[in-house]
């Protein structure tokens, strides 16, 4: 299984985060979410469907499976 970091700012741009990041809401407007992957999965796939599933609510800590639907 791979974790990766994601940050959604306020503006939008969806854009992987620093790995010591902590998943929630940051000082800004951005948000930290941790997504675990099986493996072979690349950081850029979770990018292009973290952007088709915007996740709503307050879980910061999701699995591939959230965003695939």
């Amino acid at each position: 299984m791979a974790t990766y970091k994601i940050k959604l700012a306020g503006e939008g741009l969806v854009a992987p985060a620093h790995r010591l990041a902590d998943p929630g809401p940051t000082s800004g407007s951005a948000r930290i979410y941790e997504i675990t992957c099986p493996d072979g999965v690349t950081v850029d796939e979770v990018i292009t469907a973290f952007k088709a599933r915007i996740p709503q609510g307050d879980r910061y800590e999701l699995d591939w499976a959230d965003l695939q639907g």
